[in-house]
C-alpha cells in the first residue's frame, strides 16, 4: 500500500485505504465544523498540564481522529511513505542518476557553483566579519555537524513544497537555505546578486521518493494520519494549511539513492 500525498484526491485516498473509512465518509466527516468544538476544548484543557480525557488532543488533527473516526480500522502494515524533495538546481537529471546527496556530500558542490557565479560577477570573497556573515557561519557549522540537519529533506506533502506560503514553510525550490548560508557566509551582502543570478540559471524542481526501508526513526502511522487529517480539512474549510498540516521527513545525513526517485517535478518556475 502506498501513501502518496500529491494532491487533495491522492492524500483523500491514501487516508482512505490507512483507516479502513469510505473517501465518501472521511469527506462528510471533514465538511463538519470540528474546529469550534476542538477551541472550547482547548479552553476546558487550559490550565490542566495532560488532560484525563482520551477524546482530547491539543493537535487539531489528533482531536479529529480520536473523536470522529470512531468506525477506523488501522492498517497494521506501515504503507510505502512517498516523500517530496524541494530544491532548485541547475541540473535536474543529476537526481537521477547519484539520488538525493545529503548535505555533506552535496556542500563542496555548492561551493564551487557560488564561487563560480561570483567570478562571472567579479565579486571577490570578504573577510568574514560582519553580523551577516557571522550568522550564516554558525548556521552552516550546524548543519554540517549535525545528522538530522545533514538531511536529505523532504515533505510528506507535495503541496507544502511548491506553495510553501500556504504551510507557513520556507521556500526551498525557491531559494534553498545552504546555498544562501554559504553566499551569505562568504560574500556577505553582496550575496544578494549572486543569488538573483543563480536564479535565473536554475530551475525549481520537486524529487518524490519512496521512504527508504533503513530509515531511522520513521514518521508513526498515526502521526502520518493525523496530518493527513488536518490538510484536507483546511482544505475542504478553504483555510490556510499552516504547518501542522505537513510533515518534514530527514534522512539523517544519508543518500537517498537514484533507485528509490518516483519522479522528478517542474513546478511553476519561481
Amino acid at each position: 500500500m502506498d501513501y502518496i500525498c500529491k494532491d487533495f484526491d491522492s492524500t483523500l485516498y491514501s487516508l482512505s485505504q490507512v483507516v479502513g473509512i469510505s473517501e465518501f465518509a472521511i469527506k462528510s466527516i471533514l465538511e463538519d465544523d470540528w474546529e469550534t468544538r476542538f477551541d472550547k476544548e482547548c479552553e476546558r484543557y487550559e490550565y490542566i498540564d495532560f488532560p484525563e480525557d482520551e477524546g482530547f488532543s491539543y493537535d487539531f488533527g489528533d482531536y479529529i481522529y480520536l473523536n470522529a473516526f470512531k468506525n477506523r480500522k488501522a492498517s497494521c502494515h506501515r504503507p510505502i511513505v512517498h516523500w517530496f524533495h524541494g530544491a532548485r538546481t541547475i541540473n535536474g537529471s543529476d537526481y537521477l542518476r547519484y539520488g538525493i546527496l545529503p548535505l555533506k556530500e552535496v556542500y563542496p558542490m555548492i561551493q564551487k557553483m557560488v564561487d563560480s557565479i561570483a567570478q562571472g560577477l567579479h565579486i571577490a570573497p570578504k573577510e568574514c566579519c560582519s553580523n551577516l556573515q557571522n550568522h550564516n557561519k554558525r548556521l552552516l557549522d550546524f548543519k554540517l555537524n549535525d545528522n538530522i540537519q545533514g538531511g536529505p529533506f523532504a515533505m510528506l506533502m507535495y503541496d507544502a513544497a511548491a506553495s510553501p506560503d500556504e504551510f507557513n514553510n520556507h521556500s526551498y525550490i525557491d531559494e534553498p537555505e545552504i546555498i544562501s548560508n554559504y553566499a551569505y557566509m562568504l560574500y556577505d551582502k553582496e550575496a544578494d546578486i549572486i543569488l538573483s543570478e543563480f536564479k535565473k540559471k536554475s530551475v525549481p524542481v520537486i524529487v518524490e521518493f519512496i521512504e527508504p526501508d533503513d530509515t531511522i526513526n520513521p514518521i508513526s502511522v498515526t502521526n502520518l494520519v493525523t496530518t493527513s487529517i488536518h490538510y484536507l480539512y483546511r482544505i475542504i474549510h478553504k483555510q490556510n494549511i499552516g504547518l501542522q498540516g505537513n510533515i518534514c521527513f530527514s534522512n539523517n545525513g544519508r543518500v537517498i539513492p537514484a533507485s528509490s526517485i518516483v519522479n522528478v517535478y517542474k513546478p511553476m518556475r519561481q
